[in-house]
């Protein structure tokens, strides 16, 4: 796309970008140089793809090329290649990878190779790319003692050379562990997540930690840390999403391009009630079993989804204090036992085995501390997705919030206002973000996967006897009786 510097903080239309730079640096020299070769590929990108998931450690990505020169053979491309970028919503955040600047992504993988037809026959294929430190993950193993605090040693085993070799920007929020462990022989990526699972928030009473990178750098935090702000209120959204008609018109008869790009292009609600899953993953209750072989003592730790819900921050705050009453699964109670669906841990059994008090103060946050909200936690955030497809804008990341409206689809009378859906609308935790910059169609748009762990109403509580049950009776029958029948 073309576009002077002078342009590059108007935005023209919802999901209108620049795009500077496309280069790939080949793992060759240039002919006569020591430096490597570098081919510009901008005018054959078709198209450019960029993903954020807070469950992945690192960005992925992928440039579609259409290919009149032959650039596989004349590089060649191998998988050993660079990629530099420069690509941004006019006025907004720039994603910038460039050689000297920032961290160039790696390309990994060629896959779809076709050739298209005409006159000017080419090859149309698509790069894969990724960041430099998930290819550095692959070769590379941590075997080290640490000591402290956990952000330490993340940040430790991402930045060092031995290691990840990071130069990236790191965001952690601080923990409330001060360990000492071992880290035995395994791979960055997967001692960090180790790390992340047993570490706690200093600020909220927190069950484990998230390590994901956006196009910001690399962050280490807690879910609760994206919703609440300093542990206290609600963090504010970073967008407001609203179901209405686009291409709307300022007061001077103009496209409001900001409406536009509040204004989805589609919605879909995914594995909004799977009562089943949620039960066999412990979302509403769960028991821990923990034997301790230092002490010689077992003990069992119960969960509970509705009593524990005020303990913990959620998306849906209630102003100035923790949400009580907003669960996303009501106070139902199961048939006619005046219990619900948290007064049974036995849905959820996990057994572990903890050894306290080895490094008297230098040891991780006890696991019942830990591992019962945590599980609960991940079944929540595995629930109720809300994927919407909007314009794009490079200064939106995963791990942060938006809003949706929905507009209640109930009949109402035709001079009633509009109401919003009580439970489908609210806050949104942003799990995943791709970016698709279609250069043929001159648009960027964003598919959001979006989370929410709570309601803005509260749902209505249940019957204490839900259902009328029949009489017991025995209902037992032989084959042999069934068979007396049949004659």
């Amino acid at each position: 796309m073309a576009a002077s510097d002078n342009q590059d903080n108007i935005i023209n239309y919802a999901g209108d970008f620049r795009i500077k730079k496309v280069n790939i640096i080949s793992y060759r020299p240039a002919e006569g140089s020591e430096k490597a070769f570098r081919f510009d590929i901008l005018n054959q990108t078709l198209m450019l793809q960029i993903v954020e998931d807070v469950t992945m450690p690192s960005l992925t990505g992928s440039i579609d090329v259409a290919d009149g020169q032959d650039i596989r053979t004349l590089l060649p491309i191998t998988g050993n290649e660079r990629l530099e970028l420069h690509v941004f919503t006019p006025g907004q955040q720039q994603i910038k990878f460039i050689e000297g600047e920032t961290d160039t992504l790696n390309v990994y993988k060629v896959e779809k190779i076709r050739i298209s037809g005409g006159t000017a026959r080419q090859q149309v294929y698509r790069l894969h790319f990724i960041s430099r430190e998930a290819v550095r993950n692959s070769i590379t193993r941590v075997s080290k003692a640490f000591e402290g605090p956990v952000e330490n040693a993340v940040n430790e085993i991402l930045t060092d050379e031995k290691y990840l070799d990071s130069r990236k920007l790191f965001i952690a929020e601080p923990t409330a562990t001060n360990t000492k462990y071992v880290i035995p022989n395994l791979k960055p990526f997967k001692a960090i997540k180790f790390l992340a699972e047993n570490a706690i928030a200093g600020n909220y009473k927190n069950a484990g930690y998230v390590f994901y990178e956006t196009t910001d750098g690399f962050h280490f935090r807690s879910f609760e840390s994206m919703m609440a702000l300093s542990g206290s209120t609600a963090r504010t959204v970073n967008e407001k999403y609203a179901m209405q008609p686009a291409k709307m018109r300022t007061s001077k008869g103009d496209i409001d391009v900001q409406k536009d790009l509040q204004s989805p292009d589609s919605y879909v609600f995914e594995n909004v009630v799977n009562t089943l899953e949620e039960l066999n993953k412990g979302l509403f209750a769960n028991r821990l079993i923990t034997h301790d072989i230092f002490n010689k003592k077992i003990e069992t730790h119960d969960f509970d989804y509705h009593e524990s819900f005020g303990e913990f921050f959620h998306l849906e705050h209630d102003q100035g204090a923790r949400s009580t009453e907003k669960f996303m699964r009501p106070l139902t109670y199961f048939e006619n036992t005046g219990k619900t669906f948290s007064d049974f841990p036995m849905a959820k059994l996990m057994n572990k085995v903890e050894t306290s008090k080895v490094h008297n103060d230098y040891e991780f946050t006890p696991i019942k501390d830990v591992l019962p909200f945590k599980t609960s936690q991940r079944a929540q955030m595995a629930n109720f997705h809300l994927i919407l497809s909007v314009p794009g804008q490079t200064r939106l990341h995963c791990g942060e919030l938006i809003s949706f409206a929905l507009p209640d689809q109930r009949p109402v009378a035709h001079d009633d206002a509009q109401k919003l859906n009580p439970y489908y609308s609210g806050r949104y935790l942003i799990l995943s973000i791709k970016h698709k910059f279609d250069l043929i169609q001159q648009k960027h748009t964003m598919n959001m996967r979006c989370v929410k762990d709570s309601v803005a109403s509260e749902l209505p509580k249940g019957l204490e006897e839900l259902v009328e049950l029949p009489n017991k009776q025995s209902n037992t029958i032989t084959l042999y009786d069934l068979d007396d029948l049949w004659e």
